[in-house]
């Protein structure tokens, strides 16, 4: 064994050393423990949209939260009181459908037939339908719905109907015939994709609806577009119904053909009860989506018509239309207090 004899002075220096080698290596583990949790904690990151300092360009809703009032041209940035579960993110394309607007009436002895040809259009979810009545019980306010379409279109046949408000492909007319609908339908449908789309989000309480809709438009366009919405319900009961087609042998291929002369226990699909934004022209869609792609919301709150029967077989209809010739573009549905996200 051998002994090494330091002096006291080298002693302490020795010690000295050892203190600072000590508490080198604890401040920097302090140190790098507290870089790990700092890292793993960043501050949160606020993006801000931009907001116009042009008097004459912001929010021009006055239901909205940052509504300006001075605002001539609408460029997109309302925000509202309403916690919204759309997706931000939107398709590349939308997926196109096809809106039946039906003439229609418990009188009509000829309507069952047409209600037989729309539910079979209709199995197809890319096929929405809307019954219009006129004078029965579930005739809505005329002045909203029967009247517009009248003075832009004329006086209807009963049954009769519209196949997106776009001319027949077998005739000239844009109201068109029960035994024509399938060919316009199917004609329509050959058009997979479209570049405007539509998502529906609302809510409930008692007989008061809200309802937030967005509008997405991806190709810029010169044309300009309006939202029309229909509130329908949907399986409505006890309003029985004319049926001239019952043991009629030229309408054997028909169900109606076997039903009584008045069929007592029917269902009346997606009935017309209210227009919540105008269905001639639209609520215009401001050319911040049209030409620059922004994502068009409008906030509506209505309380339900009386004419109501059953609340939650309510739904929204909610269509995107040229504006210069009422074509409709793209629809979509949902039931109320649902959300219909981007397809």
């Amino acid at each position: 064994m051998i002994f090494v004899i330091i002096s006291e002075k080298t002693y302490i220096t020795m010690n000295k050393i050892l203190l600072k080698a000590i508490v080198f290596v604890f401040s920097t583990f302090v140190f790098l423990q507290c870089t790990k949790e700092t890292a793993s904690e960043p501050e949160p990151i606020v993006i801000t949209e931009p907001v116009s300092t042009d008097p004459n360009v912001g929010c021009t809703d006055a239901a909205a939260t940052n509504f300006k009032s001075t605002a001539t041209e609408d460029d997109c940035s309302c925000k509202y009181d309403y916690v919204s579960r759309v997706s931000t993110k939107t398709p590349q394309d939308f997926t196109k459908k096809v809106l039946m607007e039906e003439h229609s009436g418990t009188w009509c002895g000829w309507c069952p037939l047409a209600k037989e040809t729309s539910n079979k259009l209709t199995i197809n979810p890319r096929v929405i339908s809307v019954e219009i009545h006129y004078n029965d019980e579930m005739t809505a306010d005329k002045d909203k719905i029967f009247t517009p379409l009248k003075n832009k279109y004329g006086y209807p046949a009963w049954p009769s109907g519209m196949v997106n408000r776009r001319k027949s492909i077998v005739g000239s007319t844009y109201i068109i015939g029960e035994s024509d609908w399938s060919v316009n339908v199917n004609d329509l449908l050959q058009t997979e994709k479209t570049a405007a789309g539509i998502a529906i989000e609302s809510s409930l309480n008692g007989n008061d609806l809200t309802i937030l809709s967005h509008v997405k438009v991806h190709t810029a366009t010169d044309e300009t577009y309006g939202l029309g919405i229909y509130l329908v319900e949907d399986k409505v009961a006890g309003f029985p119904q004319a049926n001239y087609a019952s043991r009629n042998s030229l309408f054997q291929k028909y169900e109606a053909y076997n039903l009584p002369t008045m069929i007592d226990n029917i269902l009346h699909q997606n009935v017309a009860r209210d227009a919540i934004a105008p269905l001639i022209g639209g609520l215009n869609i401001p050319s911040a989506t049209t030409k620059n792609g922004k994502i068009y919301k409008k906030l509506f709150k209505i309380t339900l018509p009386s004419s109501i029967n059953v609340k939650e077989n309510c739904q929204i209809v909610a269509f995107l239309m040229n504006q210069k010739t009422n074509e409709i573009i793209n629809v979509q549905i949902a039931p109320v207090g649902q959300l219909k996200d981007w397809d």
